[in-house]
């Protein structure tokens, strides 16, 4: 804006200086002899008005250099008109060919600068789809690197899952995975199936939120979602339980905190060994992405658990009989070494029950090893419901040992007595007919009758003994 206001006010005081040498010219030239020098200053001045027709022109364009142009045409014809020379006309062309030449320079420019508008728009547009196609990538590098961090991830888990072989920590493990994969709802829970698949047992859980649990989050026995991933064997997502005409919405409604849920089914060779789940008391939580993750971690936690399961279970056959269910010798001297060191270091009494079935040879010789194996399951029954806390084992043929941890010797004598009279008055029947089943306890007691583990056993074998030479269905704990 300033410099449109210097080139006005430059053109607008130089053609007032050129209309006063005009003018002076004029005015002498009457009164010379010698016109050639006023005529040569008339002509100088007329050309001046070309830079004021430029001055012009760079403060209004065309409409600048055409006003100048008119009033320099205005002064040749004034000229003209009192030196009557015609030569001077000639000016009116030449302020004419300025005035297109300044026209097409300015069409030219104006074109050059639009042409330099489209190519800027153009680059401009490029430069935004470069941009957006770099946001695009680097979107997709960051999705792509986050499911690589993922995978990567999940598969370090399953290396840790494949190292467990406790089904309990295992499935700890996998819990804490699911939560700390998918970030949403308020629970996860694993429950494991029944050997028929037609029960659950939720056997872990933990909160993805750091609320505390409410109890309908945690009760997990199995419900309607369960039972249909169970069945179908599909994964599942619910966005909202109280809406999802695929269920009943009346059994729906009774789950108050729960409006939608994620859960893969736990498979194994084709059958269902459990469900994992995420629950949450707010509808639309989960999104198939995280029905899918889980699903991938589902499918990393069944063979882990199958293997533990059975790693486990072999365990059990080790340490257990395989008629009676109670624990072998070997596995009952291991856990009474033990508690005979716990025993000593905290103080605490240790008591210790021999049993053996009266005349079982006799029965076995009469009726057969067949009933002889029912009458051992029968007493088995009975020394495993006798105490919540007792250790019980076959201890050999017909023999059993009960161990009693933190329980003194007149508590023992008591369970004993209890176990007795238990065996004695339970009705046992071969063929309609009614077969007499007693028992004969010994029992011994640290530190009363013993301190180191040998004795301990030793005293309640010869408690036994005497049980059965009293004549068989007693009690004894007095030996010497």
């Amino acid at each position: 804006m300033a410099r449109k206001s210097i080139s006005l006010a430059g053109s607008i005081l130089f053609t007032l200086f050129l209309t006063y040498q005009i003018l002076t010219a004029l005015s002498g030239l009457k009164n010379t002899v010698f016109p050639e020098t006023y005529l040569v200053r008339t002509a100088l001045a007329l050309a001046g008005f070309f830079f004021s027709i430029l001055g012009g022109w760079l403060a209004f364009r065309i409409v600048g250099g055409a006003l100048f142009a008119f009033f320099g045409s205005v002064m040749v014809l004034f000229v003209w008109s009192v030196s009557g020379i015609s030569v001077f006309i000639w000016f009116l062309l030449e302020y004419a060919g300025v005035c297109f030449i300044l026209f097409r320079t300015d069409q030219y420019f104006e074109n050059q600068i639009a042409g330099i508008g489209v190519d800027r728009e153009k680059y401009q547009n490029e430069k935004n789809d470069l941009e957006i196609a770099h946001k695009t990538k680097g979107e997709g590098i960051s999705i792509l690197f986050e499911k690589y961090s993922t995978y990567y991830n999940l598969r370090k888990r399953a290396e840790e899952l494949a190292g467990s072989l406790s089904v309990s920590e295992l499935a700890k493990v996998i819990v804490k995975c699911a939560a700390d994969f998918i970030s949403r709802g308020n629970v996860v829970i694993l429950a494991l199936t029944d050997t028929k698949a037609e029960h659950l047992s939720m056997i872990a859980h933990q909160s993805v939120t750091r609320r505390e649990k409410e109890p309908e989050e945690l009760r997990q026995s199995g419900d309607l979602f369960d039972y249909w991933v169970i069945k179908n064997q599909r994964r599942l997502i619910v966005t909202d339980a109280h809406q999802d005409f695929r269920f009943d919405l009346k059994e729906a409604a009774r789950l108050e905190r729960l409006r939608s849920l994620i859960l893969a089914p736990l498979l194994h060779e084709r059958r269902v060994i459990g469900v994992l789940r995420m629950n949450s008391t707010e509808s639309g939580t989960f999104t198939n992405d995280d029905l899918r993750l889980l699903d991938i971690i589902a499918v990393l936690a069944s063979s882990a658990l199958f293997n533990a399961a059975l790693f486990e279970q072999t365990e059990e056959l080790a340490i257990r009989d395989s008629l009676t269910g109670l624990y072998v010798r070997r596995h009952f001297f291991d856990r009474l070494k033990e508690e005979h060191r716990r025993a000593l270091l905290t103080q605490r009494p240790l008591s210790l029950l021999m049993c053996d079935l009266d005349h079982f040879k006799d029965c076995n010789d009469r009726f057969g090893h067949g009933v002889g194996d029912l009458m051992l399951v029968r007493i088995a029954q009975i020394l495993k419901d006798a105490s919540e806390n007792a250790i019980v084992a076959r201890y050999g043929g017909e023999e059993f040992s009960v161990l009693l941890p933190e329980t003194s010797k007149e508590e023992a004598h008591a369970l004993a007595e209890k176990i007795r009279r238990t065996v004695e008055g339970e009705p046992f029947e071969i063929r309609r007919r009614p077969i007499a089943m007693t028992v004969s306890v010994g029992v011994a007691n640290m530190p009363q009758d013993a301190l180191d583990l040998e004795s301990l056993v030793q005293k309640s074998d010869q408690a036994l003994y005497q049980a059965k030479r009293q004549g068989r269905n007693k009690v004894c704990s007095n030996a010497g």
